[in-house]
Parts: C-alpha cells; structure tokens; sequence
C-alpha cells in the first residue's frame, strides 16, 4: 500500500481480502473503511493519512464519475455530477453544496455519527474534494476559504499537515464537517469544460445507477468488470468470471440464460471506452488501441471504422468542430 503500510496486514481486514478488492461496485460496510485507515496510521505512525489518502485523488480515479468531473463546465456543475453519482464511488457520506452569500459550503453529511472513528474517512474525503478542486481550476493555490470538522484536534503532526494542505482555516469540534470555498469559484468556467462528453458520460452513468439500485445486472456487472481490465490487454471470459465472483463456467451459463453473448458486451464496453477516449484530445490513436485493450493500432482503428461509420481521426475532428461552434 501507498505510504507505507504493510498491504497483507490491512487486506486481512477485508471480508475475501486482496480479490474482494477488484470485484466491480464492491460494497463494504462503511466502519471498514474507516478500520482500514486507522489501522494503517497505527502500523504507519502516520496519523495524517487520511489526508494523505485524499491528496491522491484525481479525476481518474473514479472512472466515469470522475471523467464527467474533468469535463464539466463549472465547479457547480461537477459537484451536482458528484453528488448524484455518489452511490456509485462511495457510501461514506453525502454531500451537499449550500451558498450562502460569498461563501459556496460542501457539507458532508456521514453514513457513521462517529466522528472520531471516521476522523480520517472524512479527512480523505475533504482533501479529495481539495485535491479533485485545484485540478479541475488549475490552480494550485489555496482556494479554500475554511474547512471545520467535528472530530477533536488531531496531533500535531495530523494539524501541521492539515495546515500544509488548506492553510491556517481548520476548526475542530465544529457542528458539521464542511469545507468553504469562494462562491465565485463555483461558477468560473473550466478550462477542460466539454458538454458533449458530459451529456455521453452522464447517460452511461445514469444506466449504471439504475443497475446499481436494482441490485447491479449481469451485463452491468460484466461491463464494469471489462473496463476495469482493458488497458492490461484484452481480457478473457474466465479472467472476468473471476473478477466479478463466479467460474467461467457459470458465467457462459448465465450469459446464455440472459441471451448475451461474451464477445458483443466486449465489443460494447470497447466502444463505450473508445467513445470517451476519443474526446481527450491529448490521446493518441495508439494510446487509445492500447487503453482499449488492442495490440496494435490498425484493429483499433477498423473496430473504430465499424462502430461508428468512420475513421477516427475524422471522428474526431467533427467533435472538435462542434465544440467551436
């Protein structure tokens, strides 16, 4: 594990361990998270680690969610995208945006009343939002205005470190865990800003949450699955079953019983991905055969050629144009 602490130790933690981990919209209980973080600051001697934790969000890391984040138009716009689709990346706590006057406040609102055994869930959770926030701006100032959380002051290690990250604004013993921001910021326009790749992600993402909610579809299920192993290569019926919990063998039962077939949700999940990664300009074409799990360029490219009627370089620049207006 990052930072330091023993991976085996904290994975005896998890119910199914190292595997458990890769199985697509794994839920856990909620008093886990926050045991597998204090026990990593009690092997570590590192008690900021939560903060630490959420200094390393990106976009990136909550896949589809975390993409519409990166091409939302405002700050206002990613957070109602976050906030909808939070079921979908973690079940910690709510958020909320509240302005009031010049202040804009992220309140969370936690699944656990515990302050102090979620002190550092909720620390991840804050300085990802910080984190997520100067990425989306650009800016790598300190923009936020105040950060008040309910648990007790932390050690001096843990404050000096909070300092470190959101300057000298951090309350303790505070009624609710909030974090404030300049409500200017929430509507200045985003340099990354795409609606066209917003309006695609976000009717995937509302497929997914209805899948979620009904208890996750085998072809959901499947899908999550394949886009989480693409980019190592293309990935194989029996490596799926065992990512998503069940033999190859049941699996070919089950996708038969639903009248699915392997190889078409495989080539759905590529041209779902591919429609994604042609809308990141700064991916090459190469770049994309390889993230979509292709061993050379020109497969990709006649894959791309059948889904879509063109090739993608064309593809491409019609959704530049269109982005000029």
């Amino acid at each position: 594990m990052a930072l330091g602490a023993p991976a085996e130790a904290l994975y005896e933690l998890v119910p199914g361990g190292r595997a458990a981990l890769n199985h697509p919209d794994k839920r856990f209980p909620v008093p886990l998270m926050a045991e597998v973080l204090n026990t990593a600051a009690a092997l570590t001697g590192i008690d900021s680690i939560g903060l630490r934790v959420g200094m390393q969000f990106r976009p990136a890391t909550f896949l589809d969610v975390g993409y519409a984040l990166a091409a939302a138009g405002t700050i206002k716009e990613a957070l109602e995208i976050n906030m909808r689709y939070q079921p979908l990346t973690q079940e910690a706590a709510r958020t909320r945006l509240e302005i009031v006057g010049r202040e804009a406040r992220i309140i969370l609102e936690p699944a656990v009343a515990d302050a102090e055994h979620m002190r550092r869930v909720t620390d991840a959770i804050l300085a990802g939002y910080a984190s997520i926030g100067r990425w989306l701006l650009w800016d790598q100032e300190k923009p936020v205005a105040a950060v008040a959380l309910r648990h007790r002051p932390p050690s001096s290690e843990a404050q000096d470190f909070a300092r470190q990250l959101y300057g000298d604004v951090v309350s303790y013993n505070a009624p609710r865990d909030m974090m404030v921001i300049d409500a200017a910021l929430v509507t200045r326009p985003l340099p990354n800003a795409n609606p066209a790749l917003v309006q695609l992600l976000t009717g995937r993402l509302n497929a997914r949450l209805a899948a979620f909610r009904a208890g996750s579809s085998l072809r959901m299920l499947v899908i999550s699955g394949l886009h989480q192993q693409m980019r190592k290569g293309k990935p194989s019926l029996e490596d799926t079953a065992r990512l998503i919990g069940m033999s190859g063998r049941t699996l070919r039962r089950r996708l038969l019983a639903e009248d699915l077939s392997y190889s078409d949700l495989l080539a759905a999940t590529r041209k779902e991905a591919a429609e994604v990664y042609i809308h990141e300009e700064t991916l090459s074409f190469a770049e994309i055969a390889g993230l979509l799990g292709y061993s050379d360029q020109t497969a990709f490219v006649r894959a791309f050629r059948g889904w879509f009627g063109e090739p993608p370089g064309a593809f491409r620049d019609r959704v530049r144009r269109e982005r000029r207006g």
